[in-house]
C-alpha cells in the first residue's frame, strides 16, 4: 500500500512572496506530476534531496503510482488547492482527478529546488479547496490582534493586487469556533475567505478568545465575573476593526461584518455602533430570543435523536430559567445552559435585535438554509415580516443547505456537520453580487 504521510504546514505567507512565487512553484510541480503520468520514476528520483532518497526511490514512487491508478482509474487532471512558501520549504497541494475519486497530491521543495516530500491522501481525509476559490490569484498573512490582555491570532486573505481591497471580517458562531469554523476537515469560514478573496475581497478570520485564554476565563467565572456577548465577541471585533483599517492595503471606507449563527444575530448591533461598518452579511440568524431558538432545537433534536432526550431536556429546562426577566446575575452557573454565566443570559434577554435591524440604514443581506436545524425556518419568516419594508435588506434562502450552508437531501443533524463538503458556489456568488452592489 503506497504511504500516506501526514504533515501540517502551519507557516503562512506575506503577499508579496506568495505572489512571486507561485507560478514558479507550479512549474515545477506539474513537471512532477508529468513524470508520475509518463512514469519516468528514474528521473523523478533525480530531482529528490539526497538526504531524503532513501524514502522516495524509483522503485517505490513507482509502486505508489500503479497502486494509486490501478485502484481509482487512470489520471485525468490536477488543480492547485493549497501553497504555502517560507524560508525552509514551498509547499503546494493538488486535487488529483482520476477516473473513479479525486486524491490530494502534495509536494514540498527545498530553497535548492530539490523534492523533499511526496504523498498522496485521500481527498475527504483533509480540507480541500473548492473549485471556486483560485489560490493563484490569493495571498494569506498571519495577523494577530491584541486587545489589552488578549491576543486574536487571526489570517487576513487577499487579492493579489497593489490596490486598496474591501474588508470582510468574519464574526463566528456561538461556542468553541475556531478561525475555520471547522467540523474536523470541513471548514466553511475557510471557504468564504478563500472564495471571497478570489472574486477580490480581503476576508479576516481569527481565533475568539475563548479558544486560547479558557483557563483565565474559567477563573474569571469562578469569581462570578460579568460575562455578556461584548466580552465574548464585540470588544475584540471593534479592536480588529480599528486595527485592520489602518492597514495599507485595506481600503477603510468598505468594511463588512460577515456574521453566522450567533454572530450574525449580533451583526445588527456591530452596524449600528460603528459608523465605519458600511454593512453586513448574516448567515444563519436567529430571529427569535436565543434560548427560544434552543429550545425549539433541543425539540428537534429528540425526534431525530431519541436516544438523547435525558441531555436535551436537561438544557431545555435550563434554557427556560435563563428566560426569567428577574434573573439573579450571580445564579449558580449550574443552572444556565451549558453552565456559561447568567450575566450572558440577561445580556441576550435584553437584546432587541429585530428592531435595531428594521432601524438600520445601512445595506443587510440575510441568508438562510431551509434544513436549517439550529434556526429553524420560523426565524426567516420572522426577519421577512419584520423587515417587509426595508428596502436595505436582501433575504435569501436556500432549500437544500444546512446551518453550516452545506448541501444535503435528508433531515439534518450534529452529526451531518462531519460529511466532508464546502459551502456552494452559489452562496459565494450571492455575496459577491451583494458587496459589488453595496
Amino acid at each position: 500500500m503506497f504511504r500516506i504521510i501526514l504533515l501540517s504546514f502551519l507557516l503562512l505567507v506575506q503577499t508579496n512572496l506568495f505572489s512571486a512565487t507561485f507560478q514558479e512553484v507550479e512549474a515545477k510541480s506539474r513537471a512532477v506530476i508529468d513524470l508520475f503520468v509518463s512514469k519516468q520514476f528514474t528521473i523523478l528520483e533525480s530531482q529528490i534531496d539526497p538526504l531524503y532518497k532513501s524514502t522516495y526511490t524509483a522503485i517505490s514512487l513507482g509502486r505508489d503510482w500503479e497502486e494509486l491508478t490501478g485502484t481509482y482509474g487512470q489520471y485525468v487532471n490536477a488543480k492547485p488547492v493549497n501553497f504555502e512558501v517560507n524560508e525552509y520549504y514551498q509547499f503546494i497541494a493538488y486535487k488529483m482527478n482520476f477516473e473513479y475519486l479525486p486524491y490530494i497530491f502534495n509536494i514540498s521543495f527545498n530553497a535548492e529546488g530539490k523534492i523533499i516530500y511526496i504523498s498522496f491522501m485521500p481527498a475527504h481525509k483533509m480540507y480541500v479547496a473548492p473549485n471556486y476559490c483560485d489560490i493563484s490569484k490569493i495571498s494569506e498573512r498571519k495577523i494577530n490582534v491584541v486587545n489589552g490582555f488578549y491576543e486574536m491570532p487571526g489570517l487576513l486573505s487577499r487579492p493579489n493586487s497593489d490596490a486598496k481591497a474591501p474588508l470582510v471580517i468574519i464574526l463566528m458562531e456561538a461556542g468553541p469556533t475556531d478561525k475555520d469554523g471547522s467540523y474536523e476537515e470541513n471548514k466553511p469560514y475557510k471557504d468564504l475567505a478563500w472564495g471571497l478573496s478570489t472574486n477580490g475581497y480581503a476576508v479576516f478570520r481569527y481565533e475568539k478568545r475563548a479558544n486560547n485564554y479558557g483557563i483565565y476565563m474559567m477563573k474569571d467565572k469562578a469569581a462570578y465575573e460579568t460575562f455578556t456577548p461584548r466580552e465574548d465577541l464585540l470588544l475584540d471585533l471593534y479592536k480588529i476593526i480599528d486595527t485592520l483599517k489602518t492597514l495599507p492595503d485595506i481600503d477603510p471606507s468598505r468594511i463588512y461584518i460577515l456574521g453566522h449563527g450567533q454572530g450574525g444575530m449580533l451583526a445588527p448591533l456591530v452596524a449600528k455602533e460603528r459608523e465605519d461598518v458600511k454593512g453586513i452579511v448574516m448567515m444563519g440568524a436567529n430571529a427569535k430570543p436565543t434560548q427560544i431558538m434552543m429550545i425549539e432545537q433541543y425539540k428537534y433534536l429528540t425526534e431525530v435523536t431519541p436516544n438523547k432526550r435525558d441531555e436535551y431536556d436537561e438544557q431545555t429546562a435550563k434554557a427556560l430559567v435563563s428566560l426569567d426577566k428577574k434573573l439573579n446575575p450571580l445564579t449558580e452557573h449550574s443552572k444556565m445552559p451549558y453552565n456559561v454565566q447568567a450575566t450572558y443570559w440577561i445580556w441576550l434577554n435584553n437584546y432587541k435585535h429585530l428592531e435595531i435591524t428594521k432601524k438600520l440604514k445601512k445595506p443587510v443581506l440575510i441568508l438562510h438554509g431551509d434544513r436549517d436545524y439550529q434556526v429553524n425556518m420560523s426565524n426567516l419568516e420572522l426577519w421577512k415580516k419584520t423587515l417587509v419594508k426595508n428596502k436595505d435588506v436582501t433575504i435569501k434562502n436556500y432549500p437544500k443547505l444546512n446551518h453550516l450552508f452545506y448541501s444535503g437531501e435528508v433531515k439534518s443533524t450534529y452529526s451531518e456537520y462531519y460529511m466532508i463538503g464546502n459551502i456552494p458556489d452559489y452562496v459565494i456568488t450571492d455575496i459577491t453580487n451583494w458587496l459589488k452592489e453595496n
